[in-house]
């Protein structure tokens, strides 16, 4: 895939509305996925994982990787030494690749767009990795951190055309309502030959309601 060809699959992503249309692009995808975003230096995984890492998280932890793809996140965190992983994506063939990286303990199926069939307060953080789009606006942070334990940390990543007026009011809004206490954000390369940037955002859910 060139990069005319590859912009255009992503434009297409990013603002599709039809979950139907997003499954078919990822069906399709599914297989040069990873070739592809190697080829165009797509170094967000790494990075995230980076960033992740050092947050101190206990290698035991039970972390959720949401839209996991085909197991980019997963792989570099097992490298690292986690060793319990969940992982969730709306591709069922997207998730039949990542079984092969033997990352995960679990694989859902996940659709961000809407509440999670997940309980509250179950996982000890929350990675995910180039997935956020304005389809997810108003429920994707909130889910996230409702499935956090209390003390749990999400990190996330956004492109900077959707953070002033989506994710930045979300995120103000979540720290008046208390369910996060500090957010961290830090620009980072997303991926290199298209020169382009992303926010890196690490949410932290307060160990009690009223911390």
């Amino acid at each position: 895939m060139d990069k005319e060809q590859l912009d255009n699959l992503i434009n297409k992503l990013v603002t599709a509305t039809d979950p139907d249309e997003v499954v078919g692009l990822y069906a399709q995808w599914a297989e040069q996925y990873d070739s592809d975003l190697d080829e165009f230096g797509y170094v967000a995984p790494q990075l995230a994982c980076e960033i992740f890492e050092s947050l101190m998280i206990e290698k035991n932890a039970l972390i959720y990787d949401a839209g996991c793809g085909t197991g980019l996140v997963g792989s570099l965190l097992k490298e690292r030494g986690y060793n319990n992983l969940v992982g969730a994506d709306f591709s069922a063939e997207m998730r039949a690749l990542a079984v092969n990286t033997q990352a995960y303990s679990q694989l859902q199926h996940a659709d961000y767009s809407q509440k999670l069939e997940c309980a509250s307060n179950t996982y000890n953080a929350v990675i995910s990795v180039g997935v956020y789009t304005a389809r997810f606006k108003g429920v994707f942070i909130s889910e996230m951190l409702r499935i956090l334990k209390p003390g749990g940390v999400l990190l996330f990543t956004c492109r900077p055309h959707y953070y002033p007026n989506d994710v930045a009011p979300q995120l103000a809004q979540m720290q008046k309502k208390g369910l996060t206490h500090r957010v961290d954000i830090a620009e980072k390369p997303y991926m290199l030959k298209q020169q382009a940037n992303a926010f890196y955002i690490t949410a932290y859910k307060p160990d009690s309601p009223n911390s």
